[in-house]
C-alpha cells in the first residue's frame, strides 16, 4: 500500500498561519487543505471513466460482421457501459435499479468484448484469406493465358515455317496444297483450344471474386441502403451495375436489368398526401424484396418511385417470369391507405445485357421498355429487343 509523502511546511517559524487557510483545513477534516477524494476512491473515478470511454468507442464504431450486425453490438456495447459505469442493468429484463461497484458484472463484461474481438478477427481473417485466394487466382489465370498463348505462337510458328519450306522445296502443287490445308487446320485447333481454355479461367476467376465481392460489400452495405425503403441507394446501383457487366464479361454468363416504376404516385400524394406516397414506395419494396430472394439479385431504390433490378447469371426470359411474379407480389400486398380506391401497380422494363454494351445504352433499353410498359393500357412488364426495339408481353395470364 503507497502512502503519500506529507509536503513540507516552507513557512517561517512562528508565521502565522492564514485564517480562510484554517478555516479550509477545519473544514476539510484536517488534511491541510486537500479537498481531493482518497486515493482508492479518486483512482477508481479515474478507472471507470476509462473503461466507459472504450465502452463507448466500441459502441460509436462498430464493425458490421456477417453473423453480428452492427447495430446490435453498439446496442450491446452501450447496455455495457452504462452497467459499468452507472450500476444499470445490461438487460432489459431487469428493473432499472443500479448495483455498486463490486457487484457489478465484471466477468461477463470480458466474455463479452473478448467475444466481439475474436468475431471481428474472425471475419478479417476469413475476408483477407478470401482476398489472397481471389488474387492468386488471377494470377494463376494471368499465367495460364500468357502460357497458352506462348505455346499457340510457337506451335503457329512451326506450322508456318513447315508451310514455307514445303512451298519453297515442293514441286508439285497437290503437296502443297496439302501442307497449307493441314497447317491452317492445325492452327485453327490451336486458337480454338486457347480460347476454350482461356474462357474455363475466366469463369473460374469470375466465381472467386463473385464470392470475395459479396463478402466485402457486406461490410458497406449500410452506407449502400436507401433509408426509407431498406434496399441498396443509387450509390450501390451504380456500383453494382458496373462490376455486374464486368463479372458478365468474364464468365460469360447473362445478366438482365429491370426498371421498374410505382403507377400513379402523383394521383396517390396529391388525393392522399405525401404520406401515403411514402408508404406505396415502401410497399412496391417490399414486393421486391419477396421475389428477388437470391444473395446474388441486387435491389436498389434508382430515385422516387423508380426502382432497378440486376439479376446475375438470368437471361431474359427467366426475369420475364420473374417480373410477373413482382407484378402478383405487388396487388396482394396491403394498400398504403384504406381509402385509397384503386389497386396499386407498377411498370417493368427487362433488358438482358448484350454483347458490348456499356452501363448508358442497357439502362437506356430497359428505361425504355419500362415508359413504354407505362404508356400501355395493360401496364405490366414490357422486353427491350436486341435493336432497342420494344416486345410487349401481357401479364394477363393464360387459362
Amino acid at each position: 500500500m503507497f502512502f503519500r509523502k506529507k509536503e513540507q511546511d516552507t513557512r517561517a517559524p512562528g508565521m502565522a498561519v492564514p485564517p480562510h487557510a484554517s478555516a479550509h483545513a477545519s473544514a476539510a477534516g484536517g488534511h491541510g487543505g486537500d479537498f481531493r477524494a482518497p486515493d482508492s476512491e479518486r483512482d477508481a473515478g479515474l478507472l471507470l471513466d476509462a473503461l466507459g470511454g472504450v465502452l463507448s468507442a466500441l459502441a460509436h464504431h462498430p464493425v458490421d460482421l456477417p453473423h453480428r450486425p452492427a447495430e446490435t453490438t453498439a446496442r450491446e456495447m452501450t447496455a455495457w457501459q452504462r452497467h459499468a459505469t452507472l450500476g444499470l442493468p445490461v438487460h432489459s429484463e431487469n428493473d432499472g435499479s443500479s448495483v455498486g461497484i463490486p457487484d457489478r458484472d465484471w466477468g461477463g463484461l470480458v466474455r463479452t468484448v473478448t467475444d466481439l474481438r475474436r468475431d471481428e478477427q474472425h471475419s478479417i481473417d476469413t475476408l483477407v484469406s478470401e482476398l489472397r485466394t481471389a488474387l492468386w487466382a488471377c494470377v494463376a489465370a494471368v499465367h495460364e493465358a500468357v502460357r497458352i498463348d506462348d505455346s499457340a505462337e510457337v506451335q503457329t510458328g512451326a506450322h508456318l515455317a513447315l508451310v514455307k519450306k514445303t512451298v519453297v522445296s515442293a514441286s508439285q502443287m497437290s503437296l502443297i496444297k496439302d501442307e497449307v490445308l493441314g497447317a491452317l487446320t492445325e492452327i485453327d485447333r490451336t486458337l480454338r483450344e486457347r480460347k476454350d481454355e482461356q474462357a474455363r479461367q475466366y469463369r473460374a476467376l469470375a466465381t472467386s471474386l463473385d464470392s470475395l465481392g459479396r463478402q466485402l460489400e457486406e461490410a458497406q452495405k449500410e452506407n449502400a441502403t436507401d433509408p426509407l425503403t431498406g434496399v441498396g441507394n443509387r450509390k450501390h446501383f451504380d456500383l453494382m451495375s458496373q462490376r455486374a457487366i464486368q463479372m458478365s464479361s468474364l464468365g460469360r454468363t447473362p445478366v438482365s436489368l429491370l426498371m421498374i416504376d410505382l403507377n400513379k404516385l402523383k394521383i396517390i400524394n396529391d388525393s392522399y398526401g405525401h404520406t401515403a406516397g411514402d408508404a406505396a414506395i415502401v410497399t412496391v419494396a417490399q414486393a421486391l424484396k419477396l421475389v428477388f430472394m437470391r444473395q446474388s439479385d441486387i435491389v436498389c431504390r434508382y430515385g422516387g418511385d423508380e426502382f432497378a433490378v440486376i439479376l446475375q447469371n438470368c437471361d431474359m426470359l427467366a426475369a420475364q417470369t420473374l417480373a410477373r411474379r413482382l407484378m402478383d407480389q405487388i396487388k396482394a400486398l396491403p394498400a398504403p391507405t384504406q381509402s385509397m380506391e384503386f389497386a396499386l401497380g407498377a411498370s417493368v422494363g427487362i433488358a438482358q445485357l448484350e454483347m458490348g454494351e456499356d452501363l448508358e445504352q442497357w439502362i437506356a433499353r430497359a428505361d425504355r421498355a419500362m415508359y413504354q410498359a407505362k404508356r400501355t393500357a395493360l401496364g405490366g412488364v414490357m422486353l427491350a429487343d436486341s435493336g432497342g426495339g420494344l416486345a410487349a408481353v401481357s401479364h394477363r395470364r393464360t387459362a
